[in-house]
C-alpha cells in the first residue's frame, strides 16, 4: 500500500509517557518537537512489511487542562509554550477541547472519531497512545480491514492493544528524536547551574559530544569537533561522550546531581587555570594556587 498516513496523538497520554522517562516538564515544554516523532516513526514504518505509507499530517488532541500528574503538573506557561511551538510545525494541527471535570474521556472520543474519519479515505493510520479506551475503535477498524499502527513509549504496551492493532512500533529507546537541540553557549565567568543544565539538555545524544571551554570563557558542548579535532582557541576540554551513552540530552539534564557535578567541574577548572584535556576530577591534576 502506497500513500500518506495521518498520525493521531493522544496528547495527555503522550506527555505522561515522556514524563515517565524521568524528563523534566520544563524541558519537554521547551524542546519537544513532533517533527522528530514523525521522522522516527517514518523510519520504522519503512521496516514494516506491507506498509508503504509515510506520515505527513499530525493531529495532536488534548483538552485545555494542564498536562501531567499532580506530582509534575505543567504550569500554564509551560503548557502554552509547548502548544504554541508545535502548532507552528509543518503538518501539525492541535485540537484543544474544553472539557469539564477531571476526566479526559472527551479527548478519547474525539480521537476515536478522527480515526474513523481518516480511515474513510485511507487504509492505515498511526495512533500514538497505549490507552485501553481505544480498544473498541481498534477492533471496529480491524474488522473493516483497516490497519492501525500503535506507537508505544512504554516497556510493555497492553496486550489488548497490540492484539487489535495491525502492528506496534516501540520508540522508548529512540526518545532522542522527540526533542530539538540548539547547542547554546554561555560564559564561564558568570556561568550558573541552570545554564549548565541548558547546555547539557540541548546536546543530541545521537552524536559524539564534548564539553569545551574556550580561551575567552565560552562554555559549550561541541559535536562537530570532539577529541583532538580543531583545538584552536580551546582552553580545556573534558572526555568525549560517546553516542547513546546518556551523558547529554533532556534526560541527562533532568538529573540534578549529574548537572551539579558537571557544573562544579567546569567552574573549578576555570578557577584553577586548567588547560588541555581533563578526564579525571579537576583537583586530581590542578591544585589551587
Amino acid at each position: 500500500m502506497n500513500g500518506k498516513a495521518a498520525m493521531i496523538i493522544d496528547g495527555p497520554n503522550f506527555i505522561n509517557r515522556i514524563l515517565d522517562m524521568g524528563i523534566d516538564k520544563d524541558l519537554i515544554s521547551k524542546q519537544l518537537i513532533l517533527g522528530g516523532l514523525r521522522e522516527v516513526i517514518n523510519i520504522k514504518l519503512r521496516d514494516l512489511v506491507k506498509i508503504k505509507s509515510q506520515c505527513e499530517i499530525i493531529e495532536f488532541v488534548c483538552s485545555k487542562k494542564l498536562f501531567g500528574p499532580s506530582s509534575s503538573k505543567f504550569t500554564q506557561d509551560e503548557r502554552d509554550n509547548l502548544l504554541d511551538r508545535i502548532m507552528g510545525e509543518i503538518g501539525v494541527h492541535v485540537e484543544q477541547l474544553d472539557i469539564r471535570g477531571r476526566s479526559e474521556k472527551g479527548v478519547d472520543n474525539m480521537i476515536s472519531t478522527k480515526i474513523e474519519t481518516y480511515l474513510e479515505h485511507s487504509e492505515s493510520i498511526v495512533l500514538v497512545s497505549e490507552d485501553r479506551d481505544f480498544i473498541p475503535v481498534l477492533k471496529k477498524m480491524r474488522e473493516r480491514a483497516k490497519k492501525i499502527i500503535v506507537v508505544s513509549l512504554k516497556d510493555k504496551c497492553p496486550k489488548e492493544i497490540t492484539n487489535e492493532a495491525y502492528a506496534k512500533i516501540d520508540i522508548k529507546d529512540d526518545y532522542e528524536y522527540l526533542f530539538k537541540y540548539s547547542y547554546p553557549y554561555f560564559f564561564v565567568q558568570k556561568f550558573t547551574v541552570d545554564e549548565c543544565r541548558e547546555v547539557i539538555s540541548n546536546a543530541d545524544d545521537r552524536k559524539p559530544n564534548q564539553i569545551r571551554v574556550d580561551n575567552d570563557g565560552r562554555v559549550h558542548v561541541s559535536h562537530e569537533n570532539v577529541g583532538m579535532d580543531n583545538l584552536a582557541g580551546v582552553k580545556y576540554r573534558f572526555e568525549t561522550f560517546g553516542r547513546y551513552k546518556g551523558y547529554v540530552g533532556p534526560k541527562a539534564a533532568s538529573d540534578k546531581k549529574y548537572v551539579a557535578k558537571q557544573f562544579n567541574e567546569i567552574k573549578l577548572a576555570w578557577e584553577l587555570g586548567a588547560e588541555g584535556y581533563i578526564d579525571v576530577p579537576v583537583e586530581a591534576i590542578w591544585k589551587k594556587k
